[in-house]
């Protein structure tokens, strides 16, 4: 069950990352939206779980959702990926929040999926270069 498997990764995992002064225990697991080490975003505990990285090449995010029907044994079935790229931030994250809700999948990890989204594709946007200033005179 996914307590006893927190339960059992709570204390020790591969993923955890502590550092002094911040207060908060992070994780690097996949699927883990916050990157907050926590029973909430935790992806590997979780059988629903939804996962945002960029897109490998160019502009564009890839949302990668966990199927719960699939067989334990078969782990290459386990994930699929939807890539969003056409399009500005705004139109990725209503895609990502679409993706989110209407496969079901957790309505409290739709609000952290589409900040995700959104941090990504600004990320990706080119800079405007600098105003230049005229000289006086």
């Amino acid at each position: 069950s996914q307590d006893l498997q927190w339960l059992l990764t709570r204390q020790s995992s591969s993923f955890i990352v502590k550092q002094k002064g911040l207060g908060k225990v992070f994780s690097r697991e996949p699927n883990n939206l916050a990157a907050i080490h926590s029973y909430t975003y935790s992806g590997i505990v979780n059988d629903k779980s939804v996962g945002i990285e960029a897109a490998p090449k160019g502009r564009g995010v890839v949302v990668s959702t966990r199927k719960t029907k699939s067989a334990p044994n078969q782990v290459a079935n386990t994930r699929s990926e939807y890539v969003v790229k056409k399009g500005g931030s705004r139109r990725a994250a209503g895609k990502v929040a679409n993706i989110v809700a209407k496969n079901g999948y957790r309505p409290d990890l739709r609000k952290a999926a589409v900040a995700r989204a959104s941090m990504i594709m600004r990320s990706q946007r080119s800079r405007k270069a600098p105003y230049a200033r005229k000289a006086r005179g």
